[in-house]
């Protein structure tokens, strides 16, 4: 019987608990056999708590692992851009702008123009733009504080279920 899954154990105490209320299996048999499969099924259901806190595990090591990686990429690219302008200054200073190597070139281009804005309040109001404000939405906060307090809000209603807590 243990080489049953935790979906087969489920089914067959569904069955046999029904089976509780016939006559056709003596009751000491009935409750022998769903002990023995409240054993199985117990065994089986700690094993895949296991398995989902060891996955669990790995899914926040690799957050981790991500996180770590994309601070190191940021990393090297700040330095790449601080070597870039080390360079791009030195060409200017030198007045250097194109060098030519056998397989690769340097150029100093020019930007596309840029506005620069000195004074935001000085500018006419032409020139702003006004946001749409956003759309409504409801506030679930506040419509639970109400609905905690025995306040009636038509069209919604408090629903808890529940979740599977696992504890080592």
């Amino acid at each position: 019987m243990s080489a049953l899954t935790l979906f087969e154990i489920s089914n067959q105490f569904q069955s046999l608990e029904l089976l509780t209320e016939s006559d056709d299996l003596p009751a000491a048999v009935i409750a022998d056999t769903l002990e023995a499969l409240a054993g199985d099924f117990d065994a089986k259901a700690i094993q895949v708590a296991k398995f989902i806190l060891s996955l669990e595990a790995n899914a926040d090591a690799v957050k981790e692992s991500a996180k770590a990686t994309a601070e190191r990429a940021a990393r090297i690219q700040k330095r790449a851009d601080s070597i870039r302008a080390y360079l791009q200054f030195h060409m200017e200073a030198l007045q250097r702008p194109h060098i030519d190597g056998l397989d690769i070139t340097l150029k100093l281009k020019k930007n596309p123009p840029a506005v620069v804005i000195t004074d935001e309040f000085s500018i006419p109001a032409k020139f702003w733009i006004d946001p749409e404000p956003p759309p409504k939405r409801l506030d679930r906060k506040t419509i639970k504080e109400a609905l905690q307090a025995k306040e009636r809000v038509d069209g919604a209603f408090l629903d808890q279920g529940e979740r599977l807590e696992i504890k080592l």
